[in-house]
Order: structure tokens, then C-alpha cells, then sequence
């Protein structure tokens, strides 16, 4: 077993969280998701890790440490399905998969971790119950409730930690009473006056050259079309239309997980004929994962996990700051399987 920090990852996907984490020096012992697709991606890019394909809600707090072998994960991450709670198409205060976060709540308060950290969309703040009352005020009563964590929210937009995308996401963390955590400061903005700040991070470097893009990522005359025509009628109407178009030297636009369907919400334009969605590799690095990082299964389902990813960049960011807050020096000690526990001096 590795000397460091354990964690768990609930709800992994295709692992970004996870792939921030362990780049932070932390231990991620088992990813967590009831996708078998992005399951097989998470273990093809976290090799030391062991998975748990199957459904949250029959997940106890036994089966997992069963699973690692250990008596004590020091971190929970995790990104409950957030599709409910987006501001994209409807969102539905009964959506079963907003009541995930509940299961997420419940292993936590069955493991007690030193440190949780929680991803979700922003669309959430706005985002009321039949009642009235703010659905994120009653998830962070709910964690509030356990008495044992200080609980902090924080809305980043990940431009701002040198991602090149601008992508709005809250990350709800709780730490054990005792520490004393900082969210990381952020290290780039788009505001020339802030001199102390490196400028946001464009996407010139990653898009391809045009020769090399296959024809069927770009638009064709017919779909050009349609766009144009109901880009006027929402404009007559006052209504915003949602094709967007990257500057080279800009973050891109949000990934989303819909973005298989027309990319629209990403796009790089030539010239009024030439508009091109990005490619499964480009987004991929948009979001911040390694060059060699494999993902499983179609090109659908590649673009679903990438989009449903936290960026591993902006995940690494906020497991350094974890880690200087649990301020445990890591060669002082090994956490080993319970059957193989014994007693060291240190």
C-alpha cells in the first residue's frame, strides 16, 4: 500500500476528480459510478485503483472499505448527477437524481473522512423546492447537520485556475472541526488590471489544424442554415440563441454533456460556410486531461464523460489545498490492509 492520503471517489465518471487528486499525491483507492463505459475509462487511466460498477443507493460504507482493505479513507470526492439541477432545459425540483446527493451525505457521515469536496453545477443556487426554499441551502443544512465539518461553498468559474475553458461550477467542502482550510486562490483572470494574475488560458494550441480535422465534425450547408434562421427569430423575439464560437486566444465555452448532439455551444468557425464542432481530443484537453488519457466506449460516450467531468486541472488546485490543510507529513506513516495492521513506532 502507497504511504499518503486515501480516497474515494463517488459518482467518478471517467475520473477527473480523481486525476486532479492523484496528481495532488493523494491516493484515489476506488472510483465509485454506475456507468460501465466511463467505469472502464476510469480504470484504464487509474491503474493502482479499484472500481465499484453498480448502483449508490445499495452502497454501504462496508462494502467500500471491504473493497480497499482499509479502516479509514481520509477524503471523499465525488460529483452527484447533476442534470436536474442544471440551467440547461428544464430543471425539476423532483428529479430523482437530485436526492443523490443524499447518498453522497450518507457515506460520508458513515465513513467520516477528514475532508469532503462535493462538484456541482451552478445552475443549483438558483434552483428552489416545491416550498419555496433554496435547494442549496438545504444541502448545506443537511451537511451542516453533522455537526463535525465546517462547510464552505465556493462558485469558480475555472477559467480563473488556468483552464481554458470557462466552465461555472460550486464545490461544496467540508472539513474536519479542527483544520483550518483555504480554498486556492485563483491564479488567472481575463482583467488586465489584475497585474499579479497570468491572463486566461486560450485554446490556440489545442485546436487542430484545419487539414487534419475529419469532415464529419464540420456543419453542413443545410444545418448552417437552420441555425441562421432561428438565430433571426430569436433575435426578433428578443431571445438569445445558443451557437457560440471560440476565439484562439480566448478559454473555449462550456463542454457539456450534450455536446455529442451539435457542439453548438463550442464551435470554430472558419467562415460562414466552415463551422466545425471540436473534436473528442480537443475537448479532452479543454477540460484539462492528459494527452494520453484513454476513454472507453463511442464517441458519444466519450464526449458525454468529458463533459461530465470535473477538469482535472481545477481539481488539483483544491486537493494541494487539502492537503496543506490536513498538514500531515506523509513519510511519518503507512496505511496498510486491517488484516495486515500492526503497530509501528514513528
Amino acid at each position: 500500500m502507497k504511504r499518503g492520503l486515501n480516497v474515494i471517489d463517488l459518482f467518478c465518471g471517467a475520473g477527473g476528480l480523481s486525476t486532479g487528486f492523484s496528481r495532488a499525491g493523494f491516493n484515489v483507492v476506488v472510483g465509485v459510478d454506475s456507468n460501465e463505459r466511463a467505469i472502464e475509462t476510469f480504470l484504464a487511466n487509474h491503474s493502482e485503483s479499484q472500481a465499484i460498477l453498480g448502483d449508490v443507493t445499495k452502497l454501504s460504507s462496508r462494502d467500500i472499505l471491504e473493497k480497499t482493505g482499509l479502516e479509514k479513507i481520509d477524503v471523499i470526492i465525488g460529483g452527484p448527477p447533476c442534470q436536474g439541477f442544471s440551467m440547461a432545459g428544464k430543471r425539476r425540483p423532483n428529479d430523482p437524481r437530485n436526492s443523490l446527493f443524499r447518498e453522497y451525505l450518507r457515506i460520508v457521515r458513515e465513513l467520516k473522512p477528514d475532508c469532503f469536496v462535493m462538484e456541482n453545477v451552478r445552475g443549483i443556487l438558483s434552483m428552489k423546492n416545491e416550498s419555496g426554499k433554496s435547494v442549496i441551502d438545504i444541502i448545506l443544512e443537511e451537511f451542516r447537520r453533522l455537526n463535525y465539518y465546517d462547510v464552505e461553498l465556493h462558485s469558480v468559474n475555472t477559467a480563473n485556475y488556468g483552464v481554458p475553458q470557462r466552465r461555472q461550477r460550486i464545490f461544496i467542502i467540508g472539513v474536519k472541526r479542527g483544520y483550518s482550510f483555504t480554498f486556492p486562490y485563483r491564479t488567472h483572470s481575463n482583467k488586465t488590471s489584475d497585474n499579479h494574475l497570468r491572463p486566461w488560458k486560450g485554446i490556440r494550441d489545442i485546436i487542430l489544424d484545419r487539414k487534419k480535422v475529419p469532415s464529419k465534425y464540420f456543419y453542413s450547408g443545410k444545418l448552417i442554415n437552420g441555425f441562421l434562421r432561428r438565430e433571426k427569430k430569436n433575435k426578433k423575439r428578443g431571445m438569445g440563441f445558443g451557437w457560440q464560437f471560440n476565439k484562439p486566444d480566448s478559454p473555449s465555452y462550456t463542454i457539456s454533456a450534450r455536446y455529442w448532439k451539435d457542439g453548438a455551444e463550442s464551435l470554430i468557425r472558419y467562415d460562414e460556410h466552415n463551422i466545425r464542432m471540436l473534436t473528442p481530443k480537443e475537448c479532452a484537453a479543454i477540460q484539462s486531461f492528459p494527452k494520453n488519457y484513454v476513454f472507453k466506449g463511442s464517441e458519444k460516450e466519450t464526449y458525454m464523460q468529458i463533459g461530465n467531468a470535473v477538469p482535472p486541472l481545477m481539481a488539483e488546485n483544491i486537493a494541494l489545498s487539502i492537503k496543506k490543510t490536513l498538514n500531515l507529513n506523509l513519510s511519518h506513516f503507512v496505511l496498510v490492509p486491517i488484516h495486515n495492521m500492526i503497530r509501528t513506532n514513528v
